[in-house]
């Protein structure tokens, strides 16, 4: 569901705009925005995180509970997804337009959200055709703040099987480097051959190429992928099932009424 995204509210500060956006991001992974996630999101101590929270609940952005963390109220959220979509497009600009490598964009987005116009802002997602998408797969809300649904399952909880890498969560340049480097980057499909136990690692092989190669579990949670047969993909809380898996389940529901054994 879209709201409106309004123009900068002058009352809320570059360090809000922050705080906000950090709480959409962790509620968006369906997480409890608790203290201490947002100061690791956000790089400062838990006390400093408190005190803004706190802030942010008076002006009416979100709603605060001690030990239990902080869910953004109707205006917070449109505020936050203003922001998100602004520094998703400057992102994209960054990369398609100005060269930036996706390891690049991050940084010097989080600089440039806050002082550019709401008018550059919609001449560049003008410009690049209103894309829907930034540099490492994440959805980018439009400018009235609605984000289609994404049916993606953290490659951590995949079965073995057919996928089709949707995201990366991460800005982490040297992670992005060594993504790009193994081949692991938005839109690339591959096989899922193997899952170590005990939460070992990860063995998969990139769709046309003849060899194998390894992932950590750590740098598995931070790729969304989706199965690479869309349609028979129920809802985004499920685990995705393999490529057999699925089929059977179609074509046991194909069989005609008169020939159950039933």
């Amino acid at each position: 569901m879209g709201l409106q995204i309004p123009m900068r509210e002058q009352s809320v500060s570059n360090t809000a705009e922050d705080y906000l956006k950090a709480v959409l991001k962790i509620e968006d992974r369906n997480e409890k925005a608790s203290t201490s996630k947002v100061a690791r999101h956000l790089e400062v101590n838990d006390s400093t995180v408190t005190d803004m929270l706190r802030k942010l609940q008076s002006a009416g952005l979100l709603e605060y509970t001690p030990y239990y963390g902080a869910t953004l109220t109707p205006r917070g959220r449109a505020v936050a997804l203003r922001i998100l979509r602004r520094h998703r497009l400057i992102e994209l600009f960054l990369h398609q337009i100005m060269g930036y490598g996706w390891e690049q964009v991050h940084e010097e987005a989080e600089r440039l959200e806050h002082a550019v116009s709401d008018f550059f802002v919609e001449r560049i997602d003008a410009l690049m055709n209103y894309p829907v998408q930034d540099p490492h797969g994440e959805v980018i809300p439009d400018e009235r703040g609605f984000r289609e649904r994404e049916n993606d399952v953290c490659l951590a909880l995949a079965e073995v099987g057919d996928y089709t890498i949707k995201k990366v969560i991460d800005s982490s340049p040297e992670l992005l480097t060594y993504l790009e480097k193994e081949s692991l980057v938005p839109a690339r499909s591959f096989t899922l051959l193997e899952k170590a136990p005990f939460q070992g690692p990860l063995k998969l092989r990139i769709h046309g190429t003849h060899t194998s190669s390894h992932i950590g579990l750590d740098v598995a949670k931070r790729l969304g992928s989706r199965s690479t047969i869309l349609w028979f993909r129920s809802s985004a809380t499920v685990v995705a099932k393999t490529a057999e898996q699925l089929m059977a389940h179609w074509i046991q529901n194909q069989v005609p009424t008169c020939c159950s054994t039933e």
